[in-house]
């Protein structure tokens, strides 16, 4: 009773220093850099890496980019467009907005045509100005024609930290003066099903990375392609422009296959779930003091060995640190199967910060009981 009792202890003890020195990091200006990797930081980006690395990335042939990243006039863009449209595909995620009316009077009738013609085409707009949970956004950017047209629309803006900039989460809906808005993601996915099977509401959904290889067409080729074309999910985007680049846990990433990401997420409804911040506490708690427990135990087997030869190789500390490593290795590896084969990501900072520091903890009670006993 009174180990179990000491091992709970110990582990408490443990789980207050982290949460102090979490907190000096947070509110102590220089330590900034140091709070926003305490913040941003995913195991999943992690698991995503040893997929990327371990894995050949898996064949998506349903979703097709069209890369546009070398056309700059809008009757260039509403040519490929029309030739998109020709090929038959079910649906056409247009990743640009065309924003105002230009000096190319021609190249603007042209967009509009194409824009008037088509009506399996879906057009990104973006939300601006946002105020608060209530209103949500203040204004929008629209293409010029949209309202004319009543064409489809969905806004492309998607969650991001101010710092860290890496991206993990789509929206389904977002308010806008108060009224809920579909996302691009969710009208494309839905278009491209025929049905409302994405719910438009204001939640975010974690982006499913696991490496993909999606078709891309180049532009000029677009006439050509029609095998790869006919009833796709077409998004039409850039590749390589480097202003619409993104950090993701796969790397810099463009803004169109990003998108291509997310709708994959929805259509195939592998969307990554994350366990609720009480649970992570809980299982981090019991996990750190699993290990305490075991810790303890191997340190009693090794201490009650008879042979020096054996007691000395078993509780030496090169031993008891390849033990150590080899443990931790083990929570992550478990992790990582969870996490590939139920899309779970479980959070494993709090808990391998509290295995991180069990050892100033056991040494700070060993400490405090002797100083007790010498009273």
């Amino acid at each position: 009773m009174a180990n179990t009792i000491k091992h709970i202890i110990t582990t408490i003890l443990a789980f207050c220093i982290v949460g102090v020195l979490a907190g000096i990091a947070l509110n102590i200006g220089f330590l900034d850099p140091v709070a926003k990797v305490i913040e941003n930081f995913s195991m999943s980006d992690v698991y995503y890496q040893i997929l990327q690395e371990t894995d050949e990335p898996e064949e998506n042939s349903d979703i097709v980019i069209v890369d546009m990243s070398e056309l700059h006039k809008r009757r260039d863009l509403a040519n490929v467009l029309h030739e998109i449209g020709e090929q038959g595909p079910r649906v056409v995620g247009v990743d640009v907005v065309f924003e105002g009316l230009k000096e190319d009077s021609i190249g603007d009738e042209m967009i509009w045509n194409v824009a008037g013609e088509y009506d399996n085409l879906v057009f990104s707009y973006r939300l601006l100005d946002y105020q608060d949970d209530r209103t949500g956004f203040h204004d929008a950017v629209h293409s010029f024609f949209a309202e004319a047209l009543e064409v489809e629309e969905g806004f492309t803006n998607m969650q991001r930290d101010l710092y860290g900039g890496i991206k993990r989460v789509l929206s389904l809906g977002k308010k806008c003066q108060g009224a809920l808005q579909p996302s691009f993601i969710a009208k494309v996915a839905n278009r491209y099903l025929g049905t409302e099977a994405v719910a438009i509401e204001d939640r975010d959904v974690t982006i499913n990375y696991t490496p993909t290889r999606f078709t891309v067409v180049p532009f000029d080729s677009v006439k050509y392609q029609a095998a790869n074309l006919k009833d796709k999910l077409v998004l039409f985007g850039a590749m390589k422009e480097e202003t619409d680049m993104h950090y993701t846990p796969l790397g810099k990433m463009a803004g169109v296959e990003l998108l291509a990401y997310s709708t994959q997420t929805l259509l195939e409804q592998k969307e990554v779930y994350e366990l609720p911040l009480w649970l992570v506490a809980v299982l981090s708690f019991l996990l750190t003091l699993l290990t305490q427990v075991g810790w303890a135990m191997y340190t009693d087997f090794a201490g009650r060995r008879k042979n020096k030869i054996a007691k000395l190789c078993l509780s030496n500390s090169f031993t008891k640190a390849i033990l150590f490593f080899l443990w931790v290795s083990f929570i992550v590896w478990l992790a990582f199967i969870i996490f590939f084969k139920f899309n779970v990501n479980i959070s494993l900072g709090l808990g391998l910060s509290g295995i991180a520091f069990l050892s100033l903890s056991r040494s700070f009670i060993n400490e405090y009981i002797s100083i007790i006993k010498e009273k």
